[in-house]
């Protein structure tokens, strides 16, 4: 038996949500086919859901690193996309049990830092309001996590490159939105205006 236990358990989960969906897959499934007994279980997580938050914070973790030596938010979707694409069955296997919530949240963050990073990185130089920096890079993440959402709940039936030069034709207009922001701000200062 491996020395590691947890990331014995950890792999084993991995495995079994391979095969088969979330919602059939228990600790005394995971403890019999790594060969432990479930206090070794109960040692390292205190449930399953407990194993598929550091799976998916993991995941999350690298998909932000990756994203940062990237330069646009449609290239840290593309490596989302094909992340996920090669772990299709999983993710499948997620989606069709009742506990998608936990990986529509996982989601959420990882489509909350890539964004924000990404706007602001975009508005550097430039005069715009914080809450329209906040308000932009959510309105991005809505969209961004819709159409992931989509993507996922359907099979993941559309290539991911494909997806990814669908979000290309609208990956200008972040930029477009901080210059009207900036705009705004402008016409509020010479003018009083505030439209």
């Amino acid at each position: 038996m491996p020395k590691d236990k947890k990331k014995l358990i950890y792999d084993t989960f991995v495995s079994l949500l391979e095969k088969k969906p979330f919602d059939k897959i228990t600790v005394k499934d995971i403890v019999e086919t790594c060969g432990i007994n479930r206090n070794t279980f109960y040692y390292y997580y205190s449930d399953i859901y407990d194993l598929l938050e550091e799976i998916f914070a993991k995941e999350l973790q690298l998909l932000v690193e990756a994203h940062r030596n990237g330069n646009s938010w449609v290239q840290a979707f593309a490596k989302i996309a094909n992340i996920a694409y090669e772990h299709k069955k999983i993710i499948n296997n997620i989606c069709s049990s009742r506990s998608y919530d936990y990986f529509e949240n996982y989601m959420y963050k990882a489509c909350k830092h890539i964004i924000i990073d990404f706007v602001n990185v975009s508005a550097e130089g430039m005069k715009v309001p914080d809450e329209d920096i906040e308000f932009i890079a959510s309105f991005y993440e809505y969209a961004f996590l819709g159409i992931i959402s989509e993507w996922f709940r359907t099979g993941m039936r559309e290539d991911p490159i494909y997806l990814g030069s669908q979000l290309w034709l609208i990956s200008g207009n972040i930029k477009e939105s901080l210059r009207r922001s900036e705009k705004r701000l402008e016409n509020r200062i010479e003018n009083g205006n505030f439209v």
